[in-house]
């Protein structure tokens, strides 16, 4: 189970000045994050419903708790992100269009794939989102050196919550449905097809938007930035893999140090800006030191 107590927050960022390219003017990693973030209320929904269709056969008091700070975080982010997706229609991207495939794509996947797989599903996209706020604050991923502080404590919180609860899917997964390997192993797999098939043509679009597809060097600099052999998304695959492992569980990895920095910092004050700024500002000193 859980290694720590999820706690949901309430959080308001003011969105209104972000600009356009965000993370330190570079279009593909802005354009990037910005395609994830534009799916992320109907994905989160997609999950909340993956773990309610579970939730009765949780088990133990301390799992239902779980769930239920799951939910609550899982809809704050989605608040979150929706109005952060209304200052990106203002740019112009179809939010509306991107919303409603997506949607129509989730009613598809609980048509026919069995809710069981769903949940793995949800485990496994839980996984991918908890490795990549674990990187968020890991000195070599370095991924919002330059970026917007707002836009900054945006993500930090997201993915720090994400780690807070990166256990609750999976062991909803294996208590309430069963378990089993195969169909875990597969469930990442099919995750990660569908984010990349989903998520690419929405990024490409946006970089089309913003004119940087008749610049193919920025492509080329940004892509590197993410795929390249020592890219954000490059280094986290020996956490991403792991998932793999036969006995893996989330908690494997342990609570990283910054995450729980984090955690403490926003305890003490109840303000994702101070927390981003103080964690990361440490951060970045410990690594020009």
């Amino acid at each position: 189970m859980s290694a720590i107590t999820i706690q949901p927050r309430k959080v308001v960022f003011d969105v209104t000045n972000v600009p356009r390219h965000w993370n330190g003017g570079d279009p593909v990693l802005t354009r990037f994050f910005d395609a994830l973030s534009v799916h992320f209320p109907e994905g989160e929904r997609f999950f909340i419903e993956s773990v309610r269709h579970f939730q009765d056969q949780a088990g133990s008091e301390r799992l239902r708790e779980d769930i239920r700070h799951f939910i609550r975080q899982e809809g704050q982010h989605g608040i979150v992100h929706d109005r952060f997706n209304q200052v990106m229609a203002g740019q112009g991207v179809d939010v509306q269009e991107v919303t409603v495939n997506l949607r129509r794509f989730i009613k598809v996947t609980q048509k026919y794939l069995p809710k069981k797989y769903q949940l793995a599903m949800t485990a496994a996209f839980e996984h991918f989102t908890a490795t990549l706020g674990e990187a968020m604050l890991k000195e070599e991923t370095d991924m919002f050196r330059e970026a917007d502080p707002v836009m900054r404590a945006l993500f930090l919180w997201h993915g720090v919550e994400e780690v807070e609860h990166k256990a609750v899917a999976y062991d909803l997964y294996q208590v309430a449905a069963g378990g089993g390997y195969v169909t875990r192993a597969s469930a990442l797999v099919v995750a990660t097809l569908m984010v990349h098939l989903v998520v690419a043509p929405v990024f490409w679009n946006m970089l089309k938007l913003d004119g940087v597809t008749r610049q193919p060097m920025v492509i080329l600099r940004g892509l590197n930035r993410l795929y390249g052999r020592q890219g954000i998304l490059t280094r986290m695959l020996p956490e991403f893999m792991a998932w793999f492992r036969p006995g893996f569980h989330p908690w494997d990895s342990g609570m990283p140090e910054k995450v729980a920095a984090w955690l403490g910092e926003y305890a003490r004050h109840g303000d994702p800006m101070q927390a981003s700024a103080a964690v990361y500002e440490t951060a970045y000193l410990e690594r020009v030191a």
